[in-house]
């Protein structure tokens, strides 16, 4: 096994360790205070904190900035939640910060999310970026990334999501996804349920922070591999055509106006258009084959799964691979999708958290293969009919992973 194999089993097996914020502000104090060196945005939110991240970064870079981005969870390697310009930090730097830090994190007891986080505020720094995007990993008020102080902090929507951490209503959510809002600061939120609101507003009004909702989205239409859509007034496309990515595009186009007209950043009408056209994010609504066409989308709430189903009506008789979590409400997830096709397996993957097939399916009318390898196999038979491959991100990960292996398999034939 290669030392750094070795390294990120021993990180990576630190996962439940629960000291607090106070705990890794107390860490960071010992390392200068190296996260308020940074010129940051926050993003918090149940669904779509990824896709708008990627939106910022594509159209700031597209602006000529460097731009560090932060993301959560991985999809192909450890190393691709810390990135400069889209591209992961290196092996070879992600162990030079291991040699020269772990000590400190182990002294403090910090957990795999906390020195994932930690690498990434010295690497920003390290390499001097102009801006970062850090997105928030469960909630916000008490993650761990809420010790920065940012440009804007962003709320991309409330769902019920994670609620054995989080509560179980919609307001419970809502106050902790509203503990990134900072004093005197402007915060963008694309969420239109009232009783979300009503908490986000008391919270940015006790802060004073300008609380900016987007606006509706109008005309959204897909093309082929395009979505189009108008935006105050406005038209852009996007190069995923799933018709819920017209909303994160447009949180990111709110915070890039206060970005530009509050903060002086220069952003041109081609860098955001381009930008936007360009951005590209993984694991969301992804072709990753041909004939038949096969999407992969990490719709890993019932929120997530409405959203993909609403574009997923759009395209006729389509087969549906699904797998979860033990900790979702994998019940009204399947049923959603059952409405969308009648054509679903239920399926499982090597992860301890994964509920069982057997488990999942229940009383719904689905196909049960335990084996995804052989579900797959079998849905690629059939090259007329779409086959939609959704659930859990950690099982897109292994998904696009086997894809990528039969894509190969496939040149090397060649």
């Amino acid at each position: 096994m290669k030392r750094s194999e070795i390294v990120l089993q021993g990180i990576e097996a630190r996962r439940n360790q629960k000291k607090g914020i106070a705990n890794f502000e107390a860490y960071l104090h010992t390392i200068n205070d190296i996260h308020k060196q940074l010129t940051c945005i926050h993003v918090a939110g149940t669904n779509g904190k990824g896709s708008c991240v990627n939106d910022l970064r594509s159209v700031l870079q597209e602006a000529g900035y460097r731009v560090g981005t932060f993301t959560s969870p991985y999809l192909e390697t450890h190393y691709d939640r810390i990135r400069i310009n889209d591209e992961f930090i290196s092996e070879e730097a992600f162990l030079s910060y291991y040699d020269r830090y772990h000590q400190g994190w182990y002294d403090y007891e910090l957990s795999a999310f906390e020195i994932d986080t930690v690498i990434a505020f010295l690497y920003f720094y390290e390499q001097k970026v102009d801006i970062c995007i850090i997105e928030a990993g469960i909630g916000g008020r008490y993650d761990c990334t809420n010790v920065i102080h940012p440009l804007i902090s962003v709320i991309t929507g409330i769902g019920l999501d994670h609620m054995d951490y989080l509560g179980y209503s919609i307001e419970s959510i809502a106050w902790q996804k509203g503990g990134i809002i900072k004093p005197d600061t402007p915060v963008v939120i694309n969420e239109q349920k009232a009783e979300a609101l009503s908490v986000l507003k008391r919270i940015a009004d006790s802060l004073n922070a300008l609380m900016i909702l987007t606006k509706p989205i109008e005309h959204a239409q897909i093309h082929q591999d395009q979505l189009t859509f108008t935006y105050d007034q406005k038209q852009f496309t996007l190069s995923q055509p799933a018709y819920y990515q017209a909303e994160n595009g447009a949180c990111a186009i709110e915070v890039l106006r206060i970005l530009s007209e509050q903060y002086h950043y220069q952003i041109s009408e081609a860098a955001l258009l381009n930008g936007l056209k360009k951005a590209n994010w993984k694991g969301r609504f992804e072709k990753v084959w041909e004939q038949p066409l096969v999407i992969i989308d990490g719709a890993h709430n019932e929120a997530g799964i409405q959203a993909l189903c609403e574009t997923i009506q759009t395209m006729g008789n389509v087969r549906i691979l699904f797998s979860a979590l033990k900790d979702k409400e994998t019940d009204s997830m399947l049923k959603a999708l059952c409405i969308c096709s009648n054509d679903v397996t239920v399926s499982e993957f090597d992860f301890y958290r994964c509920k069982k097939a057997v488990a999942l399916a229940g009383d719904f009318p689905v196909r049960i293969e335990p084996d995804y390898q052989k579900a797959i196999q079998t849905a690629l038979h059939d090259e007329e009919t779409p086959l939609i491959i959704t659930g859990s991100l950690y099982f897109i990960s292994a998904i696009r992973a086997y894809f990528k292996q039969l894509t190969n398999e496939v040149k090397d034939e060649r």
